[in-house]
């Protein structure tokens, strides 16, 4: 029954192979036995290889969404996907802080696409901080880390920023480590080393992640722990098959 579950609100946008955005974020939210409600950002024009384009929804609309699902249940904890900009994040979190002031957001900084595409408007990075400061956790990758601050050492970078919040940052796309996550919990550096020597990578791991990195938070888990069986059940849904949309199953 739904009473026996965490309920979790959902941002993000929506993806016609499932495999990122809403779909995949509450296939995982379902395979933890949490449930999803959801607000949608934009419609991407996608599959699990390619975007050919995205229809946003206004601040209002997704202010709609949000509204409507507070009226049904009550959140305290909220995953944060793709949106316009960092301003239009602010004003969604703000929102979000009028129906549940202590409400906690777990925020995937969805950049760019691997195929290169935009969503966001220009990068600004003084907003960008300013939401670091509205929100529990965030989960940039190093690609997304490089491109925001080009020319900065990463490790040092994610170091700086952790003082305005906790940083998980995934290594999946690192050349050298693939697979080694860092998480700076309270200013403090944790290393996650992959356990298995191979996967095959997925189209959407990194909304998938970060669902069940809020999945695990709103179960109870301190954010080290829930890092820790986060990773293991990515680890899982990236073996789960050889092509790019993966298979959701909890541990």
């Amino acid at each position: 029954m739904q009473d026996e579950r965490p309920s979790i609100l959902i941002i993000a946008g929506f993806d016609q192979s499932a495999g990122a955005g809403i779909l995949a974020d509450v296939k995982t939210m379902e395979a933890h036995n949490v449930y999803a409600y959801a607000a949608c950002t934009g419609f991407t024009f996608q599959n699990e290889q390619t975007i050919t384009g995205i229809h946003w929804f206004s601040v209002k609309e997704i202010q709609q969404q949000i509204d409507l699902c507070f009226a049904s249940a009550f959140f305290q904890w909220v995953k944060i996907g793709i949106a316009r900009s960092p301003e239009i994040l602010l004003q969604i979190i703000r929102h979000l802080q009028q129906h549940n002031p202590a409400i906690q957001v777990v925020l995937d900084p969805v950049i760019r696409s691997t195929s290169g595409v935009n969503f966001w408007d220009g990068i600004d990075r003084t907003a960008f901080e300013s939401v670091l400061q509205q929100v529990y956790v965030v989960t940039p990758n190093w690609n997304e880390m490089e491109y925001l601050y080009p020319g900065d050492d990463v490790m040092e970078q994610c170091g700086a920023l952790s003082a305005s919040g906790n940083i998980y940052l995934k290594g999946g796309h690192h050349l050298q480590y693939p697979g080694r996550d860092y998480l700076w919990y309270n200013e403090t550096p944790h290393i996650l080393d992959a356990s298995v020597q191979h996967v095959f990578p997925k189209h959407g791991s990194g909304c998938v992640f970060a669902s069940a990195l809020t999945a695990n938070l709103a179960k109870g888990y301190e954010l080290p722990e829930a890092a820790v069986r986060s990773k293991k059940y990515i680890e899982q849904f990236l073996n789960s098959n050889q092509s790019l949309l993966g298979w959701h199953q909890y541990l």
